[in-house]
């Protein structure tokens, strides 16, 4: 399997993990197919298995490989302008960019991670969109023994090179708002489509599962975040989460903090986009 997690109780704080790329190459192949909305056939790659038959319509390998890459097109003469103006407004632009490249990239690398911590559980595939609004993920648990809903795991997934201020001035008043009610009609949309789509249950079963459902009873949160040595302390990068407890209140099940560390976040990311292009390209050429 691509990642390994190092795991740790922090409570009250929260129960922590740390991932660990071990297998590149599967991640590279489990990507792909799931940035071609494959996520059974990227399942399949995760638990060693190769990938069943599958449908390509239309000009989706484009649409994968444009999600991937950066476009400097438009701003290519503007980044080299003598115009001091100019030039920082480009490069604003491609910041951004890559930002949301990179953003997308590692909600996509967060549902691999889900898909082997919580294999089990159904989960929401990553969106096609690189400035998409809503849940960045959600996992669903349901009991074999009662068949109902035990866990809703709301995930929220960031890409940065400052974590800890992100989590801090932004993850945290998000969750402050799933908290106070702000987003149940889009969790409810959300659960809807997984139950839908991935559970088996026809409409009238699916609405039984809703009706008990006590939300505030089965919610929890994780955040996984990117992270580099310097963004570490002498304890490494538990610190980045301090408050959880506070906004997020229960045992501190409730409450997952993820992070994915390297050298480099931006240029890890680069390069795995650039390694998963290729795959993609690899598939289209031997359909």
């Amino acid at each position: 399997m691509p990642f390994t997690f190092q795991k740790a109780d922090l409570s009250p704080t929260c129960n922590f993990s740390q991932w660990a790329l071990i297998d590149e190459g599967r991640l590279v192949r489990t990507l792909a197919w799931l940035y071609l909305r494959k996520p059974k056939h990227a399942v399949q790659i995760i638990d060693q298995l190769e990938p069943s038959k599958a449908g390509f319509p239309g000009k989706v390998f484009e649409n994968a490989i444009s999600l991937l890459s950066i476009r400097l097109a438009d701003i290519a003469s503007d980044l080299s302008s003598a115009d001091p103006e100019k030039k920082k407004t480009a490069n604003n632009k491609k910041n951004k960019r890559i930002e949301q490249r990179d953003g997308l990239l590692f909600q996509h690398l967060s549902w691999v991670a889900a898909s082997i911590d919580m294999p089990t559980a159904l989960a929401t595939p990553p969106h096609v969109r690189r400035a998409d609004k809503g849940f960045d993920g959600l996992l669903v648990s349901i009991e074999d023994a009662s068949g109902a809903i035990s866990r809703v795991v709301l995930c929220e997934d960031k890409a940065s090179v400052n974590p800890k201020s992100l989590v801090q001035g932004s993850v945290w008043s998000e969750i402050d708002g799933i908290v106070n009610g702000d987003k149940d009609l889009e969790l409810l949309d959300a659960i809807t489509a997984i139950l839908r789509e991935q559970s088996g249950l026809e409409g009238d079963a699916q609405e039984e599962l809703l009706e008990a459902l006590i939300y505030e009873q089965t919610r929890a949160f994780r955040v996984a975040v990117t992270a580099m040595p310097v963004n570490a302390d002498a304890d490494g990068y538990q610190h980045i989460f301090n408050d959880f407890e506070k906004h997020a209140l229960g045992a501190d099940t409730v409450r997952l903090a993820e992070v994915l560390p390297s050298d480099d976040t931006r240029a890890f990311l680069k390069t795995l986009a650039r390694n998963v292009r290729r795959e993609i390209k690899r598939i289209a050429d031997n359909v």
